[in-house]
């Protein structure tokens, strides 16, 4: 596997003035090949991997240290990775490398199925990543915080297209269907729960299975099998389920163009091609994958917008006040005001026709250039219905209520992350990546 080296042929580094007097900068450049340039009041300096990483490093000895409360760590100077061969638009890098908050029920079924490619990320940067609870961290092996400043980035990007299109559907248990999931479907998470199975995977999985089920294909002795039911017992039951015999492959071109989805030969009058990705599908398939989330099943790429579950009728007022938020010290405050009242389940609820409660809370922003880029991607996330849905209280056990969806808020103006609460310098930078899974960015 290729070194971080290798990659990034060319890295660029901006000095912020706030952090690094401008003075000081020459001393940082010497005996080192760069480019310099300006950005705004920045320094910017641009070389080889090795180069900017002893920089890098130079600058974390000599820049101040912060009191957790100063409006200084905002300012804090930011890498960013450019790099001549064209892998991709530059990303933002702090000097601390933060945790990645994740949900545990997607993490689970990483840690479970994509677990060579999370080895790939540690041996590619030489990290280690590790989980606790609701969050994973980042460690350098080597002492280099840039190499793990890159392995978060690519974990964030293995997340998040793991996250589309994932979905769990429950079917009645059966050794039968153990087999059949085990042996045709090794992609998917199988937990049992009582007398049925709990099936975590991907859109396009799991509808291949369902058209198994319903008889697009057969299984072993050529009986249909209904969806999420199970086959009746038969005295060949008990004999191990055996993989079939794979079909030759087609030698005309045209006849293998298949459907990702269901696996069966595209027609030119049924066929759909992404205008983004240039993922080809069944109309139908991918009119039932879209009604799921507009993505592509394949690569992720979002068509259109998000729609959640929301209940309808809430409110998102927004006014501000002029005290600041602790870390910046320089800005006023934004202050939301959400309401969601009380009502009846609708069909995309967890129990359509049953009361929910509603509820209220209050989340604050700095009144920043950055804070305010973030009030109107959580305007959209509002207006998208994605912000909150109907479940249990992860903190009353109350089930039945309108709660958080996955878009992390800061509902205390103090207290630290641990109080939801400021200050957290890396917090607007996480919910944008919270906000950018589900396509708003």
């Amino acid at each position: 596997m290729a070194s971080p080296q290798k990659i990034f042929t060319e890295v660029r580094l901006t000095i912020d003035p706030a952090t690094i007097p401008p003075d000081s900068v020459p001393s940082l450049l010497h005996g080192k090949t760069v480019t310099l340039g300006r950005d705004g009041a920045s320094t910017v300096a641009t070389g080889s991997f090795q180069d900017i990483d002893d920089i890098y490093r130079k600058c974390i000895t000599m820049r101040p240290t912060y009191d957790g409360s100063s409006n200084q760590r905002q300012d804090e100077m930011r890498l960013r990775d450019h790099t001549a061969a064209g892998l991709g638009q530059a990303q933002s890098y702090s000097l601390v490398v933060q945790p990645v908050q994740v949900d545990e029920v997607i993490m689970h079924y990483i840690n479970e199925k994509k677990s060579n490619e999370l080895h790939i990320i540690e041996n590619r940067n030489a990290v280690s990543i590790n989980q606790y609870k609701s969050h994973v961290t980042f460690t350098s092996k080597t002492g280099k915080n840039i190499q793990a400043q890159f392995a978060r980035e690519q974990f964030i990007t293995l997340y998040q297209k793991t996250a589309t299109g994932l979905q769990t559907k429950t079917y009645v248990n059966s050794p039968n269907m153990i087999a059949l999931c085990s042996a045709e479907f090794p992609e998917l998470l199988i937990k049992t729960v009582q007398k049925h199975l709990e099936l975590t995977g991907s859109f396009i999985i799991l509808e291949r299975l369902d058209t198994l089920l319903n008889g697009s294909a057969q299984h072993r002795t050529g009986r249909m099998y209904p969806q999420h039911q199970t086959p009746r017992k038969t005295k060949d039951d008990d004999i191990p389920y055996k993989q079939p015999a794979k079909q030759e492959k087609s030698t005309d071109p045209a006849k293998d163009e298949t459907c990702p989805i269901c696996l069966d030969s595209i027609k030119t009058s049924d066929c759909t091609v992404l205008s983004k990705c240039k993922h080809k599908f069944c109309k139908d398939c991918l009119a039932r994958a879209f009604q799921l989330k507009p993505a592509c099943p394949i690569c992720g790429e979002i068509y259109g917008d998000l729609t959640g579950t929301q209940p309808k009728g809430g409110t998102m007022t927004v006014s501000w006040d002029s005290s600041s938020l602790p870390g910046y010290g320089k800005y006023g405050t934004i202050v939301i005001t959400y309401y969601l009242p009380s009502g009846h389940q609708g069909s995309e609820h967890p129990n359509p026709g049953m009361a929910y409660m509603g509820a209220s809370r209050i989340a604050y922003l700095p009144d920043s250039t950055e804070g305010n880029s973030v009030l109107k991607l959580l305007r959209r996330a509002f207006d998208q219905r994605l912000t909150f849905t109907i479940g249990c209280s992860s903190t009353t056990g109350q089930n039945n209520v309108v709660t958080w969806n996955d878009i992390h808020h800061k509902t205390s103006r103090d207290g630290g992350p641990t109080h939801y609460g400021y200050p957290d310098p890396e917090y607007l930078k996480r919910v944008q990546d919270e906000l950018k899974v589900k396509g708003i960015y």
